[in-house]
């Protein structure tokens, strides 16, 4: 799950008057940033949600992610050497979103340690998100992500009835497949015999080969 970045209303009224934020809002649907654009600030999600998109060769639109309250948009681009949204940003529901300039966001890193900590987590859980991506698309299936890992939390926990520690979006993240994705390979699995699920518990009943 991204490290979540907030700052009370008096704090974002503060940022407003200094000239160096603004909050905007925006109906479901409508484009927050097109992809190519330039990235100038820092947008903290304060209410709705926001949804990252990319369209295919064949004119088809995906959903990469979904940012929630307190999740931020473009802490990876700010101060990037290329710092243009490589995805299109648009409203997935209605919300409104803190936008914090350049300057502004690098004084509250010099000034204040855990917004430098916050960030540089953001940063790197992006980092080792695409990492997982990369590792999905060029080496396992959907099947294997799911069995290896839990397979590895068998063995962690010493058993083969083991608790997610995640909720199961913050395991699709974890894996680099869609929420929905991952939903249907448990199923798949618990259809097979291979496995049975309640909540965040799984028991594991095979170990057939991955």
């Amino acid at each position: 799950m991204q490290e979540a970045l907030w700052f009370d209303d008096s704090e974002c009224e503060a940022f407003i008057k200094s000239g160096e934020a603004r909050i905007a809002a925006y109906e479901k649907d409508r484009i927050i940033a097109l992809q190519g654009d330039v990235c100038t600030t820092l947008d903290i999600v304060r209410s709705g949600s926001l949804a990252m998109q990319s369209l295919d060769e064949e004119g088809r639109l995906f959903t990469a992610h979904v940012l929630s309250v307190g999740e931020s948009c473009g802490a990876t681009l700010l101060f990037g050497s290329a710092h243009t949204y490589v995805m299109q940003v648009v409203a997935h529901t209605p919300c409104t979103i803190l936008r914090l300039k350049k300057s502004l966001v690098l004084r509250l890193c010099e000034e204040r340690r855990e917004i430098l900590l916050a960030l540089l987590r953001i940063i790197s859980d992006r980092a080792h998100h695409l990492s997982t991506v990369v590792n999905r698309i060029s080496t396992l299936s959907l099947r294997e992500s799911l069995l290896s890992y839990l397979h590895h939390l068998s063995r962690e926990q010493r058993s083969t009835s083991v608790v997610l520690p995640t909720t199961k979006k913050d395991l699709a993240e974890r894996l680099g497949f869609a929420r929905t994705s991952v939903s249907r390979g448990l199923a798949v699995l618990r259809e097979e015999g291979v496995l049975s699920y309640e909540g965040r518990r799984v028991t594991l009943h095979t170990s057939p080969s991955i």
